[in-house]
């Protein structure tokens, strides 16, 4: 049976649309909106991003009605296991009323329900940000009242291990993995039998540095950098979040520019790049203390996973724990249609947030 998906997947600037028959896409396009339209609240645009996205059904020529399902991109939830959710009605309140978070991508969930409501399909999303397997034992620190969280390329990062199982013939609940997802943010998660019981807090800046965000940073120092500044909140998450890493060393966070300067000889980049490797290799190497050593294959992804430069400073430090696979780039329309096309054929069953 042939199944026809469409996933949305909304960001700040942008829609992100595609239809795909099965797990093939037939068509993709990213939409780009007008700046009064984006500078409105989140709620506001709504109604001018459902049309958007109707107005590209109708370039495809494609009926609503034959639409089976809808897969949209996972807002800012409360922390959920991973997998395939149906949008309920807690959900898109959630998602609407930006209850854990306020970013872009509530709006898909809201939008895909909207588009179940009119024409009868389902709608879903798989692994938003908000994935949380951690084990027990990584959740406390040393300070009371302060717990790790789980906030990282979920998305990305289970999808990219699910290929990697496939192509050895296997399921991702058959392997253990370190997932290096490197792009504006870096997460590094331990993959095992399905469940990433380990990763760094990507949205905070936790972990290595990256083309935007400090990294993890020596707490006395932060302190007295806050104090110094007289720094309100919004103000330190922006200096971890936003103006970090390359912002804060280079000046800029084109990585592509970046490399060309090292790759000429600017020793002052080579040093940057030098340490954004050990940074990352350190992480791998924590997620395979975590795992005991029992890992079967590294895998690199995101945008920086292009880079053959930063590849190279990386895979010296790490090459003793398992086998390395590069997976470069992002490929979150595809893995939206996946999770759909999963629940639709029954590999795996839909769930239910609550």
């Amino acid at each position: 049976m042939t199944y026809t998906i469409l996933v949305v997947n909304l960001g700040g600037t942008s829609t992100k649309v595609a239809l795909y028959e099965n797990d093939e896409s037939i068509a993709v396009e990213t939409l780009r909106h007008p700046t009064e339209i984006i500078m409105q609240p989140f709620h506001e645009q709504i109604e001018f991003r459902f049309k958007a996205i109707m107005s590209f059904l109708e370039q495809c020529d494609v009926d609503p009605q034959d639409i089976d399902i809808v897969s949209a991109r996972g807002g800012v939830l409360k922390p959920i296991q991973g997998g395939t959710y149906d949008i309920s009605r807690e959900m898109v309140e959630d998602l609407r009323e930006n209850r854990h978070g306020q970013h872009a991508s509530n709006m898909s969930g809201v939008i895909a329900d909207r588009f179940r409501a009119r024409y009868g399909c389902q709608a879903v999303i798989t692994d938003p940000v908000v994935v949380d397997e951690l084990i027990d034992e990584v959740r406390p620190t040393g300070l009371r009242g302060i717990e790790r969280r789980s906030v990282f390329h979920a998305l990305n990062q289970k999808a990219v291990a699910r290929k990697y199982a496939e192509s050895i013939n296997k399921s991702y609940s058959d392997i253990n993995a370190i997932v290096c997802h490197m792009g504006g943010g870096i997460t590094v998660g331990a993959h095992r039998h399905g469940k990433v019981i380990d990763v760094n807090d990507g949205l905070s800046g936790e972990g290595p540095m990256s083309p935007t965000r400090t990294g993890s940073l020596p707490n006395d120092r932060l302190a007295r950098y806050i104090l110094e500044n007289d720094m309100d909140y919004d103000s330190v998450y922006d200096v971890l979040t936003k103006e970090g890493g390359f912002i804060s060393l280079a000046g800029t966070q084109d990585a592509i520019e970046l490399e060309e300067r090292a790759l000429a000889g600017d020793g002052a980049i080579e040093a940057i790049f030098r340490a954004l490797a050990a940074q990352v290799a350190k992480e791998i190497g924590s997620r395979a203390a975590i795992l005991k050593g029992d890992v079967d294959q590294i895998i690199f992804t995101g945008g920086l996973a292009y880079s053959q430069y930063l590849m190279d400073l990386i895979i010296p430090y790490i090459s003793f724990i398992a086998p390395v696979a590069v997976y470069a780039g992002e490929a979150e329309m595809q893995a939206l249609a996946e999770g759909a096309y999963r629940v639709l054929t029954g590999q795996e069953e839909m769930k239910t947030y609550v």
